[in-house]
């Protein structure tokens, strides 16, 4: 799937643990490497939260993806 992430790049500056980052979204570390490696996407709801505890909105994590503006264009907030 390769897709360009910043995911990395906010767990390293948040300071926190990959694998604290992955019990609170709810997913295993591995997943979390996965992500970053661009082998495979979290579900939105899973982004969600990512971009919550890493303190920033979904189009940082994944800002040439147009998952962002799907989400947008459903009335969704960037929260």
């Amino acid at each position: 799937m390769e897709s360009s992430n910043n995911i990395k790049e906010y767990i390293d500056k948040s300071g926190y643990k990959y694998k604290w980052v992955a019990e609170k979204v709810g997913c295993f570390p591995s997943d979390i490497s996965h992500y970053i490696a661009g082998n495979r996407m979290p579900n939105r709801g899973r982004l969600k939260k990512l971009s919550h505890i890493l303190k920033c909105r979904m189009k940082d994590l994944y800002p040439d993806l147009s998952f962002y503006v799907s989400c947008r264009n459903k009335g969704e907030q960037d929260e």
